[in-house]
């Protein structure tokens, strides 16, 4: 499926995206940023982020996918997803035949996160 160079490169983008997204969680609504990607991106990076149990609420527990998908939304000043799920399965799906994966889609384009927002 992924050649050992397309995994390695993944994993390289999956750490700088859940880096870059963690800083954008520390950016205020008055900071004016949009996004302009499309939704199952910016829903992909929230889960993959998610994934990572890096950040934690006052109790120590990993915050929610929903709260972050919140906070991201509230940022870029973008609608929530009414369904994330069916971004998230709408991303897994389309992997290889039309649309490559998100964080292989980084090294051909050469996208990040500030890319997205303006």
């Amino acid at each position: 499926m992924f050649t050992a160079n397309e995994k390695e490169l993944m994993m390289r983008n999956e750490l700088r995206v859940i880096e870059e997204m963690k800083q954008l969680m520390e950016c205020s609504e008055d900071d004016g940023l949009r996004w302009r990607g499309t939704k199952t991106d910016l829903v992909e990076m929230v889960h993959i982020l998610w994934e990572s149990e890096l950040l934690r609420d006052d109790d120590g527990l990993p915050v929610t996918f929903r709260e972050l998908l919140l906070r991201c939304c509230r940022v870029l000043h973008t609608a929530v997803p009414r369904n994330p799920a069916s971004y998230l399965a709408q991303a897994r799906q389309c992997k290889g035949m039309r649309r490559m994966p998100l964080l292989l889609r980084y090294k051909y384009i050469g996208k990040y996160i500030s890319d997205y927002i303006v």
